[in-house]
């Protein structure tokens, strides 16, 4: 029930958001209820965890509350026990849900992409009111003052076009070709009025010209007002469409890729600016029992041997300098923006793998924060459960977004980023298993009011 409620109410959200791509186009029963079935897969994510949180805890809140839960404890059955066919129910629930993560979901997510973009590419249908100016054709606003529903002929026509020119019209009768690429309006007893002017660039007085038809036809284009649908290959991202196993062999192929190629790149920086005679830097050693009669080298100045080139020379070495100068710099760079993109591969392709696990761990953690919390609260029903339900859904759901946030910002590693969720809650959830175990009256106020009042007191 619980499941059922938020699917419901996350593809309305869907809806409120994707309203103006829909709505006046016209739209094929069909292709409403694709895109319903694949936005059902798509909202699974998040409707799944908020309904085992909410369930979880009204299941053992209405044990609780009803004293069943008390007269099992009385019988000598622990907490763990009683839970145990639920559990057993949610590791079900999590392979399960690990398999359509790994397996269904890609695919229902790259189907529902190519539609909404075909409904995003979709022109609104062709619709006239009376009395409003219709702007769904590109370099045409089109009026009529009205149109009869039975015939569907049009009075009073008033098109404006773009270009300059105007045209009237006492009747109408909107005619389709035969390919359905063109719509045609045919016009009756009318006038067209335009400038007869020939550069539009020119500020110049031009005559103004004025004919009048019996009969005329204006021809428009329909291309796009029929929906097309796209190649899917398009919206596709290769590591969306991997499962767990073959995104850990690309995985490992990117990172053996990634070393090898930044080892290329330091190689190719040392060879090109390592100084080749290394030892006219160092120190000539002085030894103290040495024979004074040697003569030792001189230490090369080379100051003293640029003083004396000449100018000409001088500016065609520092030309020369500057431009290796430039050229490492442009190398650095376009290899600092291939590495920055390797990166971003890698890190998709591995935020997508923990992805695959991440969601199947989250129903497990969310039953181990909403049974004992019922267990605790002891109430059941709409009330309490659903506030509390709300509270950790929405602290797991900000704890995911920061942390694939955090990831794209390359804050923290897509390890941390995509468990930052699981790594906050399951200490909340062994801490509330703690305390239903053990019959805490974690939420008893009176409680909490009688050590309030001994504080006060002493």
């Amino acid at each position: 029930m619980t499941f059922t409620i938020a699917m419901l109410f996350l593809i309305m959200q869907f809806f409120w958001k994707y309203v103006d791509d829909i709505m006046g186009k016209g739209v094929d029963i069909l292709v409403l209820f694709k895109l319903l079935f694949y936005l059902s897969a798509d909202v699974i994510p998040l409707a799944l965890p908020i309904a085992v949180l909410f369930s979880s805890i009204m299941t053992m809140g209405n044990l609780a509350e009803s004293n069943e839960l008390t007269a099992m404890k009385s019988s000598g059955m622990s907490l763990f026990k009683v839970m145990k066919p639920l559990l057993s129910i949610m590791v079900v629930l999590s392979l399960s849900t690990f398999y359509f993560s790994n397996y269904i979901l890609p695919i229902a997510n790259l189907k529902l992409r190519t539609i909404i973009y075909d409904l995003q590419e979709k022109k609104a249908s062709f619709a006239l009111t009376d009395g409003v100016f219709y702007n769904g054709i590109e370099g045409y606003s089109i009026k009529v003052d009205k149109k009869d529903a039975k015939t569907g002929e049009l009075y009073g026509v008033l098109i404006y076009e773009t270009k300059g020119k105007t045209i009237r019209a006492k009747k109408g009768e909107l005619l389709t070709s035969e390919n359905g690429q063109f719509l045609m309006l045919k016009l009756s007893d009318g006038a067209m009025y335009e400038e007869a002017k020939l550069d539009f660039s020119k500020k110049s007085n031009y005559p103004f010209r004025k004919s009048f038809f019996k009969e005329s036809i204006v021809k428009f284009d329909m291309t796009g007002f029929d929906m097309k649908k796209s190649d899917e290959e398009l919206f596709k991202r290769e590591y969306e469409m991997m499962n767990y196993a073959q995104l850990a062999v690309a995985i490992d192929s990117l990172k053996n890729q990634k070393d090898s190629l930044n080892k290329i790149f330091q190689n190719s920086l040392i060879s090109q600016n390592t100084i080749i005679n290394k030892e006219a830097l160092l120190p000539i050693p002085i030894d103290s029992v040495m024979d004074k009669s040697i003569e030792l080298p001189k230490k090369t100045n080379v100051i003293l041997r640029l003083d004396k080139v000449n100018t000409s020379a001088m500016n065609s070495a520092l030309a020369n300098a500057q431009g290796k100068l430039r050229a490492k710099k442009d190398y650095i760079q376009m290899s600092k923006q291939m590495n920055e993109l390797r990166e971003n591969s890698y890190n998709d392709y591995v935020t997508e793998w923990h992805g695959k696990f991440t969601l199947s761990f989250a129903i497990i953690v969310l039953f181990f924060i909403g049974a004992p919390l019922g267990a605790i609260i002891k109430k059941g029903g709409l009330g309490a459960p659903l506030i509390f339900a709300t509270l950790f859904f929405l602290l797991y759901y900000i704890l995911t977004i920061t942390g694939q946030n955090m990831i794209e910002s390359k804050m923290i590693t897509p390890l941390y980023g995509m468990w930052m969720s699981s790594i906050v809650l399951v200490p909340i959830g062994l801490f509330l298993t703690y305390k239903a175990a053990n019959d805490s009256g974690l939420f008893d106020f009176e409680a909490y009011k009688k050590v309030w009042t001994k504080l006060v007191k002493k």
